[in-house]
């Protein structure tokens, strides 16, 4: 059965306090080959949906994957990643 919003932003929140989810998302706002210049940073794929489950509600299929340079990747759909940009907002 899929998670409510309600669901989905709490289980974000106890993400993002127990460091499973970055507080803040890559400062890339659009696709980006592995050869921009100057961001050492992050990288941002969208794309076909991988194997891997989405970081924050399990289920197969994430759209987006973020990968932080020297830390975590993460993987969310499309409906998930919204939610996620909110609840760093607020953080």
């Amino acid at each position: 059965m899929p998670m409510t919003r309600a669901e989905l932003r709490a289980k974000i929140r106890e993400f993002i306090a127990s460091g499973v989810l970055p507080e803040d998302q890559p400062p890339i706002t659009r696709p980006a080959l592995w050869t921009t210049p100057g961001n050492t940073r992050s990288r941002i794929l969208v794309g076909s949906p991988r194997q891997e489950p989405c970081t924050i509600c399990g289920e197969p299929g994430p759209q987006v994957q973020y990968f932080y340079i020297g830390g975590p990747v993460v993987r969310v759909h499309a409906a998930c990643d919204p939610l996620w940009k909110q609840e760093c907002a607020v953080q």
